[in-house]
């Protein structure tokens, strides 16, 4: 069985990246599907590539982008590329991706998996909250979609997804730290409270500067917001007015995050909307203390008081109470930090994540018996 994942490049490197970087390995590892990354892009980033296919580990075929009006254009090489390496399955990661699928798939007749990583909902606007409602419809046409949480499930079923099935999201092994904190420009005798992703309303990192604001008289802290986006101006003044602009660092767009992982010693993954975030995850993979909201299947996954602490959404006096707990109980941040460590390698190993997707794949393949041979 040949899997063709179809994967678009955007401006700036995510979760989803993040995510098939530590997965891509194990695909080709599988003993009975053999992928190949189509990399949908208005130009060729090797060092990306690169990336996402282990130096080259998985075949890759890069597929222009013109815009959305030359989609049928798009649609109609995905189908020649398609044809040409003998796909048995289209398994699809992001909306440009799905929109190429449901346009070849008629043509082609071969099965569609659909991986749905995760929508903001109401924490949207302007046209990526467009491009989302576009995408909810078109998982309604997916044979099969796979999430990365039960919080995600109730989503695309209520879009109309006709099979859906859960694969929790998994991250790359923790590596030994190779950058210091030093290097990082960051005090080396305070905790470190990092949170990392998108600067976006849905992600919560007002939050996280407003309990961090109450905290002003604690001396022993410094916080980092690892990311690009659009309320980057809005948390700078935050801070500001806030007295603890010079207590904050903003690192602004960072291609590996796991440096800052490495250097903090409490993840705080604030969301107000979000399904199983990968820097939840990777603050797990690195044995970190977490403090994460209730959002999503973060709770699940983080259990209150035993991998991490919860805190309700918008709850600024709860996350307030939880940082106040951690930054003055090392002990407890350790014994949490293992904690989760440990909870990520039993659930969330890219080897595991990857197997439940060849399964899924392989569902979706007529039997001899389907076929009448």
């Amino acid at each position: 069985m040949r899997v063709a994942h179809l994967k678009s490049r955007y401006d700036r490197i995510g979760g989803i990246e993040s995510l098939l970087e530590g997965l891509m390995p194990e695909l080709a590892r599988q003993p009975d599907a053999e992928p190949l990354l189509v990399f949908v892009a208005d130009r060729r980033d090797r060092e990306l590539e690169a990336r996402l296919t282990a130096n080259g580990t998985v075949p890759l075929v890069w597929l222009p982008w013109s815009g959305l009006a030359l989609s049928p254009l798009s649609a109609m090489r995905l189908v020649r590329i398609l044809r040409a390496h003998k796909i048995s399955v289209i398994h699809t990661h992001d909306m440009r991706a799905n929109l190429l699928a449901a346009m070849s798939r008629p043509i082609l007749g071969i099965p569609w998996l659909c991986h749905m990583h995760g929508w903001l909902g109401h924490t949207h606007k302007g046209v990526h909250r467009f491009y989302e409602g576009v995408d909810r419809r078109l998982v309604g046409l997916a044979d099969h979609v796979l999430v990365g949480s039960y919080a995600a499930l109730d989503e695309v079923r209520s879009a109309g997804a006709r099979s859906s099935s859960i694969a929790w999201n998994a991250a790359a092994i923790a590596v030994p730290a190779v950058t210091a904190r030093a290097d990082l420009g960051l005090p080396s005798d305070v905790v470190v409270c990092t949170v990392l992703g998108r600067l976006h309303p849905g992600k919560g990192q007002d939050i996280f500067l407003k309990a961090l604001g109450s905290l002003a008289a604690h001396a022993g802290w410094h916080a980092v917001l690892v990311g690009v986006g659009e309320t980057e101006a809005e948390l700078k003044q935050m801070a500001a007015t806030l007295a603890i602009a010079d207590r904050v660092t903003f690192t602004g767009f960072v291609e590996r995050p796991t440096d800052w992982i490495d250097a903090s010693d409490v993840i705080v993954v604030p969301s107000r909307k979000d399904s199983l975030p990968m820097t939840c995850l990777e603050g797990m993979a690195r044995a970190k203390a977490l403090i994460v909201s209730a959002a999503g299947d973060m709770p699940r996954v983080v259990p209150d008081g035993e991998a991490g602490l919860v805190v309700a959404i918008d709850d600024v006096d709860g996350l307030r109470a939880a940082l106040a707990v951690l930054l003055d109980d090392p002990a407890r941040r350790e014994i949490l930090g293992q904690a989760a460590k440990a909870r990520f390698l039993a659930h969330h190993t890219p080897a595991a994540l990857a197997r439940q997707m060849t399964d899924s794949a392989m569902g979706l393949i007529p039997s001899l018996d389907d076929r009448g041979l």
